[in-house]
């Protein structure tokens, strides 16, 4: 399971950099993963003061999950219908908003949630947007990542773990917010795809459109309506929502309010003399 995260976020936590791929998402290889992961957030809340703050593993995979079937559905969208949707997206962006500006947001995107390589200095921003990684080009990696980014800070069940994926300062300093509703314009335009027949856009915010507090919500809509897609993610799906499920009933257990037994002496006395025992 994966998510990008800001480097702010990468900075303040000290995230192992193994957990991370070549787009900077964070990948959850497994359950413990996601509990190291949060256990590096938890360290630092005073918890103790406001447990209300703890961050739960099932939750962090739940929130990977759901961003990995968003990217899986893109992947089949462009495999399976329209290959060159991102390319054509990036020359649509460029006649609605100029070169120089989509490049500077594409830039300060990267600068805020930046790929493995340029957050290790490996390679430098002119250098990383030149380039392509597995076949893609990556100003289309860049787009997509930014598409989910702006997806995924529109979903409320997504709201308490927003530090990690805050789009404010792109919302403010950059065109992020015209280049993501002339990028929906865009879908319009192209084949829809999914169950329902969706633009693309809106086919990634089905979801969080149809259960918006909850991601185990979410995560049942996905099995649910978008069976025919999920292909080999369907078990994982399955897997990731018993431990939601499992860690929600957890959080709810605990002893309850002490009961103290009340006693009717008279009715006591009642059963003694009749040879009985009080229920």
């Amino acid at each position: 399971m994966e998510f990008h995260i800001s480097r702010q976020v990468r900075d303040r936590y000290q995230f192992d950099q193994g957990l991370f791929a070549y787009t900077g998402n964070v990948i959850f290889a497994n359950f413990h993963a996601a509990r190291l992961f949060a256990q590096k957030i938890n360290q630092q809340r005073d918890l103790a003061t406001f447990p209300e703050q703890a961050v739960r593993p099932g939750q962090i995979n739940a929130l990977g999950l759901v961003d990995e079937i968003l990217h899986h559905v893109i992947a089949l969208y462009r495999r399976d219908l329209n290959p060159r949707a991102f390319n054509r997206a990036l020359g649509w962006l460029e006649e609605s908003l100029g070169r120089s500006e989509l490049d500077r947001t594409l830039e300060r995107f990267a600068a805020e949630f930046p790929p493995i390589a340029v957050y290790r200095g490996e390679t430098t921003m002119a250098e990383y947007l030149r380039g392509t990684t597995d076949g893609i080009p990556n100003r289309e990696a860049l787009l997509e990542e930014m598409l989910l980014l702006w997806v995924e800070n529109r979903n409320p069940a997504c709201g308490p773990f927003q530090e990690l994926f805050d789009d404010s300062t792109l919302s403010s300093e950059t065109t992020y917010v015209r280049l993501m509703t002339s990028l929906h314009r865009f879908f319009a335009t192209q084949p829809p795809y999914g169950p329902e027949r969706l633009n693309l856009v809106d086919l990634l915010r089905s979801p969080a459109l149809a259960v918006p507090y909850s991601l185990t919500g979410q995560l049942e809509f996905i099995r649910e309506r978008w069976t025919e897609v999920l292909g080999g993610y369907l078990y994982r799906l399955l897997s990731s929502l018993d431990l939601v499920k499992e860690e929600e009933k957890q959080a709810f257990l605990g002893p309850g309010p002490t009961q103290i037994p009340v006693y009717d002496q008279a009715a006591m006395d009642a059963a003694a003399a009749a040879g009985g025992e009080v229920e």
